[in-house]
Order: C-alpha cells, then sequence, then structure tokens
C-alpha cells in the first residue's frame, strides 16, 4: 500500500512538472525523450515535433528499430514525456489547457489512453 502511494505521489509531481515550458510549445525546446527497460528490451519514445516515434533496440544492441506507432489524439499537443517503471507515458494538452495521457505497456507493445484530467495543463 506505501508502495503504490509513493508510485502515484511520484507521477502527480512528473505530471505537475511535466518537460512542457508551456503546452502550446510541446517539448523544451521541441524535443523530449524517454526511455524504459523491460526484461531484455529497452523502449525509447522521441518527439522532435509530430507525433513522435517509439523505437526499441535490436538484437544486436546497436540500432534502434521502429515499435508500436502511437496514436495521434485529435485537438491535443504532445506536453510531456515519461518513463515510469516500464512504462512510457505521454501526455497531451489541448487549447483548453485539458490533459490526457497515453500509456506504452512493453508487454503487450501497445498503447492505451489511461487519464483525463480537465485543467490539468494550466
Amino acid at each position: 500500500m506505501i508502495n503504490r502511494f509513493w508510485t502515484y505521489l511520484l507521477l502527480s509531481i512528473l505530471l505537475s512538472a511535466g518537460c512542457a515550458k508551456n503546452p502550446s510549445s510541446g517539448c523544451q525546446e521541441g524535443f523530449c525523450q524517454a526511455s524504459i527497460e523491460s526484461g531484455s528490451q529497452t523502449y525509447r519514445f522521441s518527439l522532435n515535433g509530430g507525433n513522435g516515434i517509439l523505437e526499441k533496440r535490436d538484437t544486436s544492441g546497436v540500432t534502434w528499430i521502429s515499435a508500436a506507432e502511437k496514436p495521434e489524439v485529435e485537438g491535443y499537443t504532445v506536453s510531456g514525456v515519461f518513463g515510469l517503471n516500464e512504462n512510457i507515458l505521454v501526455t497531451h494538452c489541448d487549447a483548453s489547457g485539458n490533459r490526457r495521457m497515453l500509456k506504452f505497456d512493453p508487454h503487450e507493445e501497445n498503447w492505451s489512453a489511461t487519464r483525463f484530467q480537465t485543467g490539468g495543463c494550466n
């Protein structure tokens, strides 16, 4: 129970800080990246404008190859990218300051919507 509390507290702090200077400008200076390890696989999500790209390290451990494409969230721009435990979290903000979050699960290799927060980007 205590570990769950600290996990939620850390997630709340990360979400309030984000990596965005402001929601309309995207990530800091237009670039965000997060990496995670799951078992023997390493994933990274990079945003350099646009929707971003999820990659995983190939079996040789030298190059990166494309992985599951992140769904676009209509009307929202990416405002932050975080690695938390074995998940990658990508936050999105809309013009009204609402926040949506997508989570990449490396075990299933898919994205899912995890949270909506009214005014979470203000």
